[in-house]
């Protein structure tokens, strides 16, 4: 009886903390588009070659997967790059994951997780001369030699 009762005040907890939760999604929806596709791009400052340099130089990939030579297959890093030029809302996509990889690719998506949202400002991206907030999708490789 004891552990049924545990459950009913977790499953309550749970719920009178959702309006908090869903109004909040619901307030940053209505601050405004995200751009998917700009008349000018954002752009990290001194380019693409800047770029990988920046995150050759900030990504750590862990020994593990060093180790095991693992290939990482297609990774991207999307976020979101306002109008002032900062980074946020940084997601990593990745192929599935097998459970003798997962901590390991963990902690390379964190480390790309926290690289990119220490980038300095980008250049923004750009609809009808004003500067917009766009997403962006940064296909990251690895090369393990």
């Amino acid at each position: 009886m004891k552990r049924f009762v545990f459950v009913i005040l977790c499953l309550t907890s749970s719920v009178c903390t959702l309006p908090f939760i869903c109004s909040h999604a619901v307030a940053q929806t209505q601050t405004g588009k995200v751009y998917t596709v700009a008349e000018r791009q954002p752009e990290f400052p001194g380019g693409k070659a800047a770029l990988s340099l920046y995150l050759a130089e900030n990504i750590k990939v862990p020994g593990m997967l060093v180790r095991k030579n693992y290939n990482t297959g297609q990774i991207a890093a999307k976020f979101i790059v306002d109008e002032l030029g900062y980074v946020h809302d940084v997601r990593v996509v990745t192929k599935p994951l097998d459970k003798k990889t997962r901590k390991g690719m963990e902690d390379f998506m964190a480390s790309i997780i926290t690289a990119v949202e220490k980038m300095p400002r980008w250049e923004p991206g750009e609809v009808g001369g004003k500067r917009v907030p766009v997403f962006y999708t940064l296909p990251i490789e690895v090369n393990m030699q």
